[in-house]
């Protein structure tokens, strides 16, 4: 079935004039507070940058780009702007209503430019793309079944020469699961009101077991509600909404989507924030491709600590790493996270010199692409585990006591708990909570506070492998040592079997002249 080929830029929760939330290990100036206000307006003027240099055909934002709660002008203000530049262009823009700014949200917005198609649940029709008398995409907010709706309007479009629209809709996992939740509510209604008789006469009831359903489970019947939704409704896109996580479903009939976050509020969200470039050819195939729309960006990096590093070769270590990472275009800030692995006496060296204003004073700010960014830095001191000769000492049972590494799943949390039964909604609260624990650091102070409580000696916890490879090195000295004596009284041995060789037949020659003049 043929297409027109097009791109859009799919972009969600932009959430304009959200504030970022980052950790300072140094004062908050007037210019970095501005800076952090700004990012959520910084990444939705790249948004519309990234349509006007891509030169797409239309731009899809699905849901949350203002939250109506905050009442803020400069969200208004920002978001007429970016409209305008677009309509300058000729660039369309379809909207997709979300939680934060519902319907009744956009109808207040006065004066939005002719551009903007505000996309209504309570349209029966979609709103349709068109260029000349051929309709290029459509978008619907609702979800219809068939050719027609209940009323008899046609709701699919079809072009006269037999080139088809691009038809995208949207959906959510919270529809998916109250559609479900209706369906279990349902059945166990009927399950109370109904039972069967069985062989014996007694009554059985039909209610499904109460298992909890695994993970796996529910993406299969979420992918089979998605297959369903874009098979009957002739779909080719679903924009997935209500999400912040970044996703991509590719099935039979079209790709489901949900870009993320322009602007994340802080790292328990995203690390960057992204929108997607789409790609429709000719026969319909779609493509994805990632833009960082970020002004501020977490970085996570673990580094190596080896004996004998000072804090200048550290620093100097540190700003290598930087200098590598890849830079996007939006980045203006970086929140880096340093985790620094070792011997813990080593690493309480740096602490004791003050690691982290010294990384704050030295690598405040790096040139990239002849652009300024601006470094946060925070430093966690991870020590390694120990692992001492003796075993019966009270610092080594500690060590085997607290975990080896700081993988935490936080899935597993409820199942630690006692025998009761928790709720699906208490499993949710732990469950979020668990992400925002910092198991690195939670770690570190653990294998910290035992070693304050259980040696007396740090030099102690070094890994014994240093003094195995001083003993190594005097052993492979003295090795080479007896080795070279063994070569040097060979030799002496070969020289002097050389020199007695050689009287030897000095002396044959000396008989045989004798020899010969005695017989002249």
């Amino acid at each position: 079935m043929p297409y027109q080929p097009q791109r859009f830029i799919h972009a969600a929760n932009v959430r304009l004039d959200v504030p970022v939330s980052v950790y300072l290990s140094e004062q908050l100036t007037d210019d970095l507070r501005h800076e952090l206000e700004d990012a959520t307006l910084s990444s939705f003027d790249c948004v519309i940058e990234n349509c006007i240099q891509r030169k797409v055909d239309y731009l899809l934002l699905s849901g949350n780009l203002f939250v109506e709660a905050d009442r803020s002008l400069r969200a208004r203000l920002s978001l007429l702007n970016g409209f305008r530049r677009l309509d300058k262009q000729g660039i369309c823009v379809f909207v997709l209503p979300g939680d934060t700014d519902p319907p009744e949200a956009w109808r207040a917005i006065p004066e939005l430019p002719d551009n903007v198609r505000i996309c209504y649940s309570s349209n029966s029709e979609p709103v349709a793309l068109e260029r000349g008398t051929r309709t290029v995409a459509t978008v619907s907010a609702s979800m219809w079944y068939g050719e027609t709706d209940a009323f008899g309007i046609r709701v699919i479009h079809s072009s006269p020469d037999g080139i088809e629209p691009f038809r995208i809709g949207t959906a959510s996992r919270s529809k998916f699961d109250e559609s479900r939740r209706m369906a279990r509510l349902t059945e166990s209604v009927e399950d109370n009101l109904i039972s069967l008789p069985d062989e014996s006469g007694t009554t059985a009831s039909v209610a499904a077991p109460t298992k909890s359903e695994s993970e796996t489970e529910y993406e299969v019947a979420f992918q089979a509600y998605m297959s369903k939704l874009m098979h009957e409704g002739r779909l080719n896109y679903m924009a997935l909404g209500s999400e912040l996580d970044r996703s991509l479903l590719h099935l039979e009939d079209g790709m489901v989507h949900c870009p993320g976050t322009t602007q994340p509020r802080s790292q328990l969200e995203a690390d960057c924030g992204l929108c997607s470039l789409i790609s429709v050819d000719v026969a319909g195939h779609v493509t994805c491709e990632e833009i960082n729309t970020s002004a501020v960006d977490w970085k996570n990096l673990t580094l190596r600590i080896t004996s004998g590093t000072n804090v200048n070769q550290l620093l100097q270590r540190m700003r290598a790493v930087l200098e590598e990472m890849p830079c996007s275009p939006s980045d203006r800030i970086w929140s880096v996270c340093w985790t620094l692995t070792g011997p813990l006496p080593d690493l309480r060296s740096f602490q004791e010199e003050d690691l982290e204003l010294a990384v704050t004073v030295e690598l405040d700010r790096f040139d990239a692409d002849g652009r300024s960014i601006r470094l946060l830095h925070q430093v966690h001191l991870l020590p390694d585990a120990w692992q001492l000769e003796d075993n019966e000492h009270l610092a080594q049972q500690y060590a085997e006591l607290i975990p080896q590494d700081a993988d935490l799943d936080p899935s597993g949390i409820p199942q630690h708990s006692t025998n009761l039964e928790i709720t699906e909604g208490w499993t949710r609260r732990l469950e979020s909570l668990a992400t925002g624990i910092d198991s690195e650091r939670l770690l570190a102070q653990l294998r910290n506070d035992g070693a304050d409580w259980f040696v007396a000696d740090l030099e102690e916890l070094y890994p014994p492998t240093i003094e195995v490879d001083a003993d190594l090195d005097y052993l492979s000295a003295a090795q080479m040592s007896a080795d070279t004596e063994s070569v040097e009284d060979s030799s002496t041995e070969n020289d002097a079997t050389g020199t007695a060789s050689t009287v030897a037949v000095a002396e044959e020659d000396d008989e045989s002249s004798s020899q010969s003049t005695s017989d002249s």
